[in-house]
């Protein structure tokens, strides 16, 4: 079983995120240290506002992660806010974790009182489909087709 907590409530495990986050996308992360990715997650480590990082764990393991941000993506500033960074480690996909992610970020979006949240994804498309996101519009970003979803509470 997991279990999902604010990033703010087990900030020792920035560095791990730090490091998955700089292997998962080194072209995005390049030239970057780990620490200077940390603080990115520091200011992420929030119980409310925005952002909002979420992590979940088994068994006492870091498993997977998902931040309410201000925006979808920075090229398309109206949308928000995002739900993004939805990572879940290799060795725990395909255990539902990636959808309790984003229905726990869901759940803070709507208790911040958002009608409507976003998110853009080029791989977790099945799971916002499955929690009956709606399809905004696919556009391409850094040469890679992306996918823009909405949900509305």
């Amino acid at each position: 079983m997991f279990k999902i907590e604010f990033l703010a409530d087990c900030p020792e495990v920035i560095p791990i995120l730090s490091q998955w986050f700089r292997t998962q996308w080194p072209d995005y992360f390049a030239g970057r240290s780990l620490a200077d990715i940390g603080q990115d997650f520091v200011a992420e480590a929030n119980r409310s506002g925005i952002p909002v990082r979420l992590v979940a764990f088994i068994d006492g393991e870091l498993a997977g992660t998902i931040t309410l941000r201000e925006q979808a993506i920075e090229t398309l500033p109206e949308y928000r806010p995002g739900l993004g960074g939805l990572f879940v480690l290799e060795q725990h996909r395909g255990r539902g974790i990636g959808t309790a992610l984003v229905r726990a970020g869901m759940n803070v979006a709507q208790a911040q009182g958002y009608k409507r949240v976003y998110a853009t994804t080029v791989a977790a498309r099945g799971i916002l489909e499955r929690l009956g996101w709606e399809l905004v519009k696919a556009f391409w970003h850094d040469g890679e087709e992306h996918f823009l979803y909405q949900y509305a509470f």
